[in-house]
């Protein structure tokens, strides 16, 4: 039986790639110096074959070698047109074995590209979610802070005015004393609205382990906390406003643990009584 050598127009892919046996290779390539047409197709499988292995970089997935043996085995190419034609056996009846190479190569770029672009797409995906989650994190943070700002602008402005209105109110008497740390304090007492304004300069800064805190001490001793003194500024102390004390209430001054307490742990620094 006679085997049939294959049409060396069918050989390119296999030439591309570099899968062929020496004696073809030497008879492919003297084809090739007179054959344009072949020379066009392998310098375009080497161009093609060199940008796949430089874009593709990762390990391929589970599945495409079975993928591109079964194209590889149900694809076929025609030989491509020659001018002028040379003289040879009729082609319609032979089958190369390397015939189908070129499909299969066609065939792993398109899975490879494949491959990359969902790779890719999966990356955007990831990086646009992660986006969208940090710029919501910051529109809720910025909307706490903004909430937090117009609260506290609330509260001073509130303040401001309760202040205001102890200040001016009809009668309104103020006592001023010492401290034993040095230093005075000062309340401002209305009958009506029924609150007292404290304040205080040039008392002895605190470490941070301690604070000032405010109270009322009725004649049985018994003491009502009235609230805790601001850090001090140039001296002073930031208003603090409490309810007033009774005729014969004292208001008290303590040195505390930081956060305060629920009933006087010191002696009072000062402790100045309500006006009659």
């Amino acid at each position: 039986m006679k085997f049939l050598r294959p049409d060396l127009h069918t050989l390119t892919g296999a030439y591309a790639l570099d899968a062929i046996d020496d004696g073809e290779r030497d008879r492919f390539e003297h084809h090739l110096r007179r054959c344009q047409s072949c020379e066009h197709e392998v310098r375009g499988m080497q161009e093609t074959a060199a940008r796949l292995g430089a874009a593709v970089s990762r390990q391929p997935p589970p599945g495409l070698k079975a993928a591109v043996l079964t194209a590889a085995a149900s694809t076929w190419q025609h030989p491509p047109v020659v001018d002028p034609p040379l003289a040879r056996a009729p082609q319609a009846r032979r089958r190369p074995r390397l015939a189908v190479t070129v499909a299969a190569l066609a065939t792993v770029i398109a899975l490879a590209l494949a491959v990359t672009v969902g790779v890719q797409r999966h990356q955007l995906d990831q990086v646009q979610s992660r986006q969208r989650t940090e710029l919501a994190q910051f529109r809720a943070q910025l909307a706490r802070i903004r909430a937090q700002q117009r609260n506290q602008v609330a509260l001073a402005s509130a303040q401001q005015r309760a202040v205001a209105a102890v200040l001016a109110a009809p009668g309104a008497r103020i006592v001023t004393g010492r401290t034993s740390l040095g230093g005075t304090a000062t309340m401002v007492v209305a009958r009506r609205p029924h609150k007292m304004i404290f304040v205080t300069r040039g008392l002895p800064v605190l470490t941070d382990a301690r604070v000032y805190e405010l109270w009322v001490i009725r004649p049985d001793g018994t003491a009502i906390r009235a609230g805790l003194l601001p850090p001090a500024s140039d001296g002073r102390t930031a208003p603090v406003l409490a309810t007033a004390p009774s005729r014969r209430d004292l208001v008290g001054l303590t040195v505390e643990p930081a956060g305060g307490t629920k009933k006087p742990t010191t002696t009072p620094i000062v402790a100045l009584p309500a006006p009659a």
